[in-house]
């Protein structure tokens, strides 16, 4: 009976280190409010900012640029049913004067070193090009554009860990990120929503 249970322990470990050891890096993408929204108003501005999880909470591994497409089409989950991305919706609604905006993002890396992201307007058509992130410096989500009052606008942000085609234990698994999600207007006031990252 004992070497049955012996026997069972090993056989349940090996599957263990077989499993991690395919997973080159990954990590899940949380928002840091309840229920993964983030809504941020301004008074002066009366617009709102929604950020909202579309796919998460899958284990990632390196995905290929061009294959991005396929795999958020395909809820970002490979034919293996692996994490291949993680996507958010963004939303924009104006309910103040009308204004021009130009939307950033600034991500702070902790543990990750490669980590790519593109936006996609209402249509899934490219609105940001595929970017590498750049920890700590405010990068593009796409043109800018014009926002009449009572109109809104909807993207979505696709997040991924670029394959290198070699092991990115050392160099992409175990971090974690913070994001924030800034539109400023043409007049000069800016609003921000947050969110976050981790391998947990």
């Amino acid at each position: 009976m004992k070497k049955n249970n012996f026997l069972f322990i090993i056989s349940v470990l090996t599957l263990i280190f077989i499993v991690l050891g395919a997973t080159f890096s990954f990590f899940r993408v949380e928002a840091s409010s309840s229920e993964g929204a983030v809504t941020v108003g301004a008074a002066n501005l009366n617009i709102v900012v929604d950020v909202q999880p579309l796919y998460i909470g899958k284990v990632l591994i390196p995905l290929d640029n061009d294959k991005v497409m396929t795999a958020f089409n395909n809820s970002c989950v490979d034919n293996n049913d692996n994490g291949a991305c993680q996507a958010y919706t963004i939303s924009i609604d104006n309910a103040g004067q009308n204004a021009d905006y130009a939307g950033i993002i600034n991500f702070t890396l902790n543990g990750i070193t490669n980590l790519n992201y593109m936006v996609l307007d209402e249509n899934n058509n490219v609105y940001q090009d595929i970017t590498n992130i750049v920890s700590g410096t405010d990068q593009s989500l796409g043109p800018e554009f014009n926002l009449l009052d009572g109109g809104s606008k909807n993207y979505t942000l696709i997040i991924w860990v670029p394959n290198f085609n070699r092991p990115q234990d050392t160099e992409d698994a175990g971090g974690s990120f913070n994001a924030a999600v800034t539109y400023e207007t043409s007049y000069g006031s800016r609003i921000t929503g947050t969110f976050s990252g981790s391998n947990g």
